[in-house]
């Protein structure tokens, strides 16, 4: 989701995200990345996971440390949860301090380029927001990564640092929470189901044809969103999950800030 405008470009983004290489094929025996420095940072400046104190990031020691630390990793030595829990952060993590760099911004959106040409420094290579997501974490094919990609901005899920170990849980655990804000997530609107503009975006991934991401299922995504809704129904709050419509909610860019 190239951030906030997704909807209308999936499918050329997703054709530019083809350079990108595939994940790398794991290892047998799995490494784990210490991502405990993003852990601290989050503590310090985003403690709820949706309020930002970017002031506090842009200060944090254990932010640039990390971020230094993505730079240097070879994630390919990786177990593939680990690998994925690795590009989650690093996306976030640059998206957080690129904002927090930039600060006083209204929206992410008002950084000239910042996820299709601003390029982060990680895993020993250079990438666009837009490369990461599309052309690495997307193609893990696990559509609970929309969960867990924060864009800095008030809807999207809350921030928080994940790891390999217990990544499954806590990408839906990330899903329920955000799908119970009513202004963010989902709420009833009648005998529908209002959710977020991320699932109508990422319709095509939750309920995919043939290999995730393709322009096959992003097309459909398009044309048939509400196949979305059988696949997030165990995660939305139980009084919602009756229900057989769906509508979908406007998209928030604001900055997240505290």
């Amino acid at each position: 989701m190239g951030a906030l405008e997704i909807g209308s470009s999936g499918a050329s983004r997703l054709i530019a995200a083809r350079r990108v290489p595939r994940p790398a094929t794991p290892p047998r025996r799995g490494a784990a990345f210490d991502h405990s420095r993003l852990a601290r940072a989050l503590a310090a400046a985003a403690p709820d996971g949706w309020r930002v104190d970017y002031g506090s990031a842009a200060r944090s020691s254990d932010l640039a440390a990390y971020r230094r630390d993505l730079a240097a990793a070879d994630p390919s030595s990786l177990s593939r949860d680990e690998q994925l829990a690795f590009w989650l952060n690093a996306y976030n993590a640059s998206l957080l301090s690129l904002v927090a760099e930039r600060m006083p911004v209204q929206s992410a959106l008002d950084i000239d380029g910042a996820f299709s040409r601003v390029r982060f420094r990680v895993g020993r290579t250079e990438l666009t927001a837009d490369e990461i997501e599309h052309g690495i974490v997307r193609r893990f094919g696990d559509p609970r990564v929309h969960f867990g990609l924060n864009r800095a901005s008030v809807g999207s899920p809350p921030l928080r640092a994940y790891a390999g170990a217990d990544l499954g849980a806590a990408l839906e655990d990330n899903g329920r929470r955000f799908l119970a804000d009513e202004q963010r997530g989902a709420r009833g609107d009648g005998e529908r189901v209002v959710v977020s503009r991320i699932l109508r975006w990422s319709a095509g991934d939750f309920a995919p044809v043939g290999t995730m991401p393709s322009a096959l299922g992003t097309l459909l995504g398009v044309l048939r969103p509400a196949r979305v809704l059988p696949a997030v129904r165990g995660l939305l709050p139980e009084r919602l999950r009756d229900a057989r419509r769906i509508g979908f909610l406007e998209y928030d860019p604001a900055v997240n800030g505290g």
